[in-house]
């Protein structure tokens, strides 16, 4: 089930979710330097450090006092707009796009007092070849560096065991890598030409292997992250519009995507960067000055818990990973800011929609939380899931083209907790044709095996716009539905594998105008 959100949203409800669940406590202001990506560090008594990574190189953030953030020290490198940083046993690594900007690695074991640094551009038969990257990681030991040019547009793979001294072992080079997640021995790669996430085997991290890819909604698959139970991807698409998208990936031979997310205020805002916490809270720096945070722990009914506005300029990244719970967030034109999350969960509501004369669910109808941004659109088995980002009384409205809107008021959804709420619709108007009728559709050819042709003559009642054709066996369970042709004659294909038997054949008009024809498949 897929969930939509609404475009429109009330700015009281979104600052409501703020206060509740993303206090701002601290601000840091960088103009006119630009900001980019971003990474946490706890040095060796405890101390909370933000690393920022800016358009002249590091900036390493003493966060003793989150309400005042303090820039320490400044690690510098070649002007770029593009940043990233990640870290491995006290160690910092960052990147950018610019030619010959290579790896900075930066020793933080000395801190609060001290740092060193240098400028790593590979070793051995790859010296001087690691001339920039785009995205990296360092996970259980080990370097991943995307979009790094010479070697591979790919992922390079170096060692760690002496973290000043990268060694590289290996290179993924099947398509340009944005970005990379790592847990065990699967890394996860953000395809972002080829429109894809993929999913590779590192247990020999010399010589990975890919093992399955998928589309992302959006086409442009720019980062991943994953649940605690690690059979949930969530992925990210940099375009605008584009949703935030959750994959079910416990069997890679059967990826099924369930549900997508839209931030409420500004939808157009596509989610930049997901960061998931513990108990599959999603963290979300976004496009527009967004900064949400989305309960992820229902993966096929997300939830938007809190929404904030760092500005105009697109939210970079968050990191929402130390030890005092704060999350900071870096807004490109804006700033560092500093955040005091709650993660409450949803209140989530589903159930089914039928028509209440024939009992059948409905396809298509679509069911809004009122005063929510939240919604949802049922599929061939009339199910939708939705919800609120905080408990308390809302009313359901249900509707669907050719039947009366329904409205169920003072519906009390609790947080963590799935309420069920079903609605039956009545049809505005109520007709019915004799099948023997054959002036008003026929039907061909009977029995059928792989298709089915739908033709409505002159004089039909169904030659109109807005004709929806449902194959439904006999308990009314609808198997299948499509949108007749316009012009009169539907070419039905992709019918050879339904199971041979007994089927009706569900004509419907907007109007509530019905008729149903008995069809064998063979």
């Amino acid at each position: 089930m897929l969930r939509f959100s609404l475009l429109s949203f009330s700015l009281f409800t979104a600052l409501t979710l703020s206060a509740q669940n993303l206090q701002r406590i601290g601000h840091l202001s960088y103009d006119p330097v630009k900001l980019a990506g971003c990474w946490h560090h706890v040095d060796h008594s405890g101390g909370e450090w933000a690393l920022v990574g800016t358009s002249l190189g590091l900036s390493i953030v003493d966060l003793d006092d989150p309400t005042q953030p303090v820039e320490r020290f400044a690690v510098p490198s070649l002007v770029n707009n593009w940043r990233e940083v990640k870290t491995w046993a006290g160690y910092a690594y960052f990147g950018s796009e610019a030619p010959q900007s290579g790896i900075t690695i930066v020793n933080l074991n000395y801190l609060p007092d001290s740092i060193q640094w240098k400028v790593w551009r590979g070793d051995g038969f790859f010296d001087s070849l690691v001339v920039k990257s785009h995205a990296l990681q360092a996970e259980a030991g080990y370097l991943y560096i995307c979009g790094g040019a010479s070697i591979s547009n790919g992922v390079v793979i170096a060692d760690l065991a002496d973290p000043w001294n990268p060694h590289i072992v290996s290179k993924y080079a099947a398509n340009y890598v944005h970005d990379v997640f790592i847990r065990g021995d699967t890394m996860w790669t953000s395809e972002i030409y080829v429109g894809q996430f993929g999913v590779v085997d590192i247990s020999n991290r010399t010589n990975p292997v890919l093992l399955a890819t998928q589309p992302t909604p959006g086409a442009f698959n720019h980062n991943t992250g994953l649940s605690d139970d690690s059979k949930t991807l969530y992925t990210t698409d940099e375009k605008s519009g584009a949703p935030l998208a959750a994959f079910d990936v416990s069997n890679l031979d059967d990826i099924r995507m369930l549900d997508v997310y839209y931030p409420s205020v500004k939808p157009l805002g596509e989610v930049h960067n997901v960061r998931v916490m513990p108990g599959d809270f999603l963290v979300c720096p976004s496009y527009r000055g967004q900064l949400t945070i989305v309960d992820g722990s229902q993966p096929d009914n997300l939830i938007e818990i809190a929404w904030d506005s760092l500005g105009a300029s697109l939210v970079w990244d968050a990191d929402p990973y130390l030890p005092s719970g704060i999350v900071f967030a870096t807004a490109k034109n804006e700033g560092l800011f500093i955040y005091q999350p709650t993660y409450t969960h949803a209140s989530w509501i589903e159930g089914l929609v039928t028509d209440a004369v024939t009992g059948f669910p409905l396809v298509d109808a679509r069911v809004f939380v009122l005063n929510s941004p939240n919604a949802d659109t049922t599929g061939a088995d009339g199910v939708y899931k939705t919800g609120a980002g905080t408990a308390g009384f809302y009313a359901l409205r249900a509707e669907r083209t050719g039947y009366q809107p329904q409205v169920i008021s003072n519906v009390s959804l609790q947080s963590g907790v799935i309420t069920l709420l079903n609605f039956a619709l009545s049809p505005l108007t109520i007709a019915t044709e004799a099948v023997e009728n054959e002036a008003s559709v026929r039907v061909s050819p009977t029995p059928f095996h792989d298709f089915l042709t739908v033709e409505f003559p002159d004089g039909s009642l169904f030659k109109a716009e807005n004709i929806s054709l449902r194959l439904s066996d006999f308990s009314g369970k609808c198997i299948v539905e499509k949108k007749a042709d316009a012009g009169g004659i539907t070419v039905w294909d992709g019918l050879v594998k339904l199971p041979t038997g007994a089927y009706l054949l569900q004509i419907l008009h907007e109007k509530g105008v019905s008729k149903q024809v008995r069809l064998v498949k063979i």
